[in-house]
């Protein structure tokens, strides 16, 4: 079940149930508006009803979350198959401090491919790691071709400094080895702090290089498109 944002239900029903909800269509890959069957509720907790696509007429099983008067209950709509597309990645924000224009970049080509457009989607993201890289490398290389500028990245970037951050907050005077003298101060927000602090720190070290590993594999057996007018048949 994927969770459908209240934003996207066009209108509803005198008992606040979805009537039409305006989202990205899991079977025809079509932006779409799904026009609500009766609502049958299951106890008090949820009603559930089939909505159809008003462009390929396949339906989607939608639940909706019933708040204690019988009401929707806020962010509490879901549907099954999900809409057929990519979230935005976690952390996406950061990008977006970093930088509006690459923050739009990447939200148009996730757009585009959550909209089947394959080529200007990829199109995009080559333009996206262009602007990336220029951005992090300094200004007498921004010239330099895509496949430079991710090779001089070690060079301008330290890689290095997240890992440094660490070994600061844990030394015996950090913010956390003091509190490591006596476990009995460490309260729940110190704890989830150091949990969370752990968790990114498998990201960069075990994560990111697994997936990436696992992604260089994938794109080395991916079948590799004809061009056109190859003379292929």
């Amino acid at each position: 079940m994927q969770l459908v944002h209240d934003a996207l239900v066009q209108s509803r029903f005198s008992n606040t149930f979805p009537r039409t909800v305006e989202m990205l269509c899991p079977h025809c890959l079509k932006e779409a508006v799904f026009e609500a069957r009766p609502w049958q509720e299951h106890g008090r907790q949820l009603a559930a009803s089939e909505l159809e696509c008003t462009r390929c007429e396949h339906t989607v099983l939608f639940v909706q979350l019933l708040a204690d008067d019988g009401t929707n209950k806020s962010g509490g709509l879901f549907c099954h198959p999900g809409f057929g597309g990519r979230e935005p990645m976690a952390g996406v924000e950061h990008l977006h401090a970093m930088s509006a224009p690459l923050a739009r970049s990447y939200e148009s080509a996730l757009k585009l491919y959550n909209h089947a457009e394959w080529g200007a989607s990829s199109l995009i993201v080559r333009h996206l790691l262009g602007g990336l890289t220029a951005r992090m490398l300094a200004e007498e290389k921004a010239e330099l071709s895509l496949t430079r500028k991710l090779e001089a990245l070690p060079h301008d970037v330290d890689l290095s400094r997240p890992l440094q951050d660490i070994a600061q907050l844990l030394a015996p005077s950090g913010t956390f080895g003091r509190q490591f003298e006596d476990e009995t101060t460490i309260d729940k927000a110190n704890a989830e702090l150091l949990l969370e602090l752990a968790e990114q720190l498998i990201t960069y070290l075990v994560v990111l290089p697994g997936t990436m590993a696992d992604l260089k594999a994938r794109i080395a057996t991916a079948p590799v498109p004809l061009r056109r007018g190859s003379g292929v048949a």
